[in-house]
């Protein structure tokens, strides 16, 4: 209360009650301080990343190529590659199960760019991330590992920021 009283001036934060109604109303507005652009560009890009593979986890629990969730981080090749990889996966009768531990970082930033794109990188443990059956057996006993992966995230003005291509190098290169 008391910056509050400050800025609207000393007469209307008398603590005593002298009966009087004020004679006017004063009405303040406090915003939070805005994010500088780079900023808000890097923490959109970077939750598009995540929200990317957290949907693809999420897919491919039953290698759902549809799921909702895919389009809503991810657009262009990058949504492509991940419907064809769960297609083939659910033509194979085959579903993954787990978790990825993810690192991303912000490697570059393009804000003048027209579209505006972030570059990002990461390096991707997939070792508790399985193939199985779609009755539960797993494939195979052979696990994953950290594989250097680096996305582009591309700021499609009505859309967002989605991922729109990404690559992922063999385990065991990062």
């Amino acid at each position: 209360m008391i910056g509050l009283c400050l800025a609207v001036g000393a007469g209307a934060c008398d603590a005593g009650d002298t009966g009087q109604k004020p004679s006017s109303t004063v009405s303040i507005a406090v915003s939070a301080p805005s994010q500088d652009p780079r900023g808000a560009a890097e923490n959109a890009a970077l939750d598009a990343y995540r929200g990317m593979w957290a949907a693809y986890a999420k897919a491919g629990l039953t290698a759902n190529p549809d799921e909702p969730d895919l389009s809503r981080f991810a657009s262009d090749g990058a949504l492509e590659t991940l419907r064809r990889g769960l297609a083939t996966y659910r033509g194979k009768k085959q579903v993954l199960k787990g978790e990825y531990v993810l690192n991303p970082q912000v490697a570059e930033v393009a804000l003048t760019s027209s579209p505006a794109t972030v570059t990002v990188t990461d390096c991707i443990d997939d070792s508790s991330f399985l193939v199985y059956t779609q009755s539960g057996e797993p494939i195979n006993d052979v696990r994953g590992g950290r594989q250097a992966a680096r996305a582009t995230v591309t700021n499609l003005d009505v859309g967002g920021w989605k991922v729109t291509s990404f690559g992922v190098q063999d385990v065991g290169s990062c």
